[in-house]
């Protein structure tokens, strides 16, 4: 487990050690060496290619080689391995260009076809908010409101909503057909049986395990010593196999039931992804390459636990501050109001709820759901070069071979970029005054799916989804912190939850509060 303090005290020892760009340099292990970054100058040469004129032809122009190997994941990101094999999020170089291109037809371009992916992306939203708002009154039953941890609802409608866009099929009718089969082959004991129809539970609690295991190993030994070393002398390689159990038997399910044309029935089709044998049935269903079961892990686990995190932790920040969440919540009447109430919730009418676009970016900038990310460089980088308009300040080199994480909360808080940076203020990201004060919003300190040709390739989906989840939430109940309301004098701040990190960070110990219906 790593101690939220190792995130909230990275900024304190930037300002301690007064390096350049209030960079520092660590040693791990024996001799790898490590730059830790809170700056948008070296994060963005770093992140994007298009920033290094060492990388640009004689022409001036960028190649594409360039951009996939300027900086690497391997061996920063090998013990994601285990988890989601050679997939888009762990592969460099000219395999990763190729997966990536795959995986982006296979999302938003076939899925578009029909009025574009954003069209039928809202739809499968507003079904999702529709069975969200039945769970939490559910939750209610009779009573006006209840107390409870919201995360594992928010997790439960992220992934339904992920399974359905990708495979074009509904996750409880998937289910459901799972537990009737096992019924049937299940032993006397039932043993097996119980387990089988437990998958769903089974996997979000292996989902929030692995986030532990994977970020414990590379914070121990093993991370330093070969692959096998790991795999057969580590204990910890024991429990991530029996974690990854429910992950690949729930990801199977999504291989095997995509419809065509869905995505994942895309890139089953896709020479990455296929299998080339003549035969591309087994017991009736189609065969799962590794290559694809690798992506559909990657795809559901990205689609559900970034998107249930980051809602998880607004919902926690509008608890703490019902002004803030009044203020959404007349927005977003006002809004439906123009449209009858009965208005989906559109790309355009979307754009109009400014206010919830600065609470969801607020949010976001104090806690991204990946609070940090390492790259490895390929080649020397200098940084400060007149090319990249910053002269005046001092030039400073980075080795080649180095590892550099770039700690995005760090740059989320960065002083020098944000005005009390640690308040909770979505009003910065709507009048061209406070976005002046805020220099970190046109420079480059704002970047929770990260940046460049590395950055999350799911962007567009959690536009979507993030805000018109939300509004229909907020819309239909209150949210509040009980701790406030015993206390009105208290400073809201203090009533924060810690993080609990693993590779991506949720509230520790959940997000709970009173959910009221309106």
């Amino acid at each position: 487990k790593l101690p939220s303090s190792s995130i909230t005290n990275i900024l304190p020892r930037m300002k301690r050690l007064g390096g350049p760009y209030g960079m520092y340099g660590t040693v791990y292990g024996i001799s790898t060496k490590v730059v830790h970054v809170g700056h948008p100058i070296p994060a963005g040469a770093i992140l994007s290619p298009a920033r290094r004129p060492s990388l640009r032809g004689k022409d001036g122009r960028l190649s594409a080689r360039s951009a996939c190997s300027a900086s690497l994941k391997a061996p920063a990101y090998d013990h994601f391995k285990d988890f989601c094999g050679e997939g888009v999020f762990t592969a460099d170089g000219e395999d990763w260009r190729a997966k990536r291109a795959a995986v982006m037809h296979a999302l938003f371009r076939i899925q578009g076809k029909d009025g574009g992916f954003e069209r039928k992306l809202e739809q499968l939203v507003e079904e999702s908010a529709r069975r969200l708002i039945k769970a939490f009154d559910n939750e209610r039953g009779s009573s006006d409101s209840v107390d409870l941890n919201v995360v594992p609802i928010l997790q439960r409608s992220t992934v339904g909503l992920i399974f359905r866009y990708i495979t074009d099929t509904d996750l409880d009718v998937v289910l459901s057909d799972y537990t009737k089969a096992n019924q049937r082959g299940a032993s006397s004991t039932g043993v097996q049986k119980s387990k089988r129809e437990s998958l769903m539970s089974s996997y979000r609690d292996s989902i929030t395990r692995i986030r532990m295991i994977i970020l414990a190993q590379s914070r121990s030994i093993w991370f330093l010593l070969p692959r096998f070393c790991y795999r057969f002398f580590s204990s910890m390689y024991r429990e991530e196999q029996t974690v990854m159990g429910p992950i690949r038997e729930f990801s199977r399910l999504a291989c095997i039931n995509a419809k065509e044309g869905s995505s994942i029935a895309t890139l089953r089709e896709t020479p990455k992804y296929r299998i080339d044998d003549g035969n591309n049935q087994r017991n009736g269903n189609p065969k799962i390459s590794k290559n694809l079961l690798d992506e559909a892990i990657t795809l559901l686990f990205a689609g559900q636990d970034t998107s249930a995190a980051t809602l998880s932790w607004t919902l926690h920040l509008l608890s703490l501050y019902p002004k803030v969440q009044e203020k959404l919540f007349h927005e977003i009447c006002q809004s439906l109001s123009e449209t009858a109430g009965h208005e989906m919730l559109s790309k355009k009418v979307l754009s109009r709820l400014c206010y919830l676009d600065a609470v969801i970016k607020e949010a976001m900038r104090l806690y991204p759901v990946a609070p940090f990310v390492v790259r490895k460089l390929s080649e020397r980088l200098d940084i400060g070069d007149p090319f990249m308009m910053e002269s005046d300040l001092a030039k400073v080199s980075l080795p080649k071979g180095s590892f550099v994480c770039i700690w995005i909360y760090a740059l989320h808080r960065n002083p020098e970029y944000w005005r009390q940076p640690d308040d909770f203020l979505p009003e910065r990201w709507l009048s061209e005054t406070s976005r002046e004060r805020d220099r970190g919003i046109e420079e480059g300190a704002y970047m929770p799916f990260a940046l460049g040709p590395r950055s999350c390739l799911g962007q567009p989906f959690a536009h979507i989804v993030l805000r018109t989840l939300l509004a229909r939430m907020v819309q239909n109940f209150s949210f509040s912190d009980s701790r406030l309301e015993a206390n009105e004098i208290m400073d809201p701040l203090s009533l924060r939850k810690d993080m609990q990190a693993g590779f991506t960070v949720l509230p520790q110990d959940g997000a709970h509060m009173t959910v009221t219906k309106r």
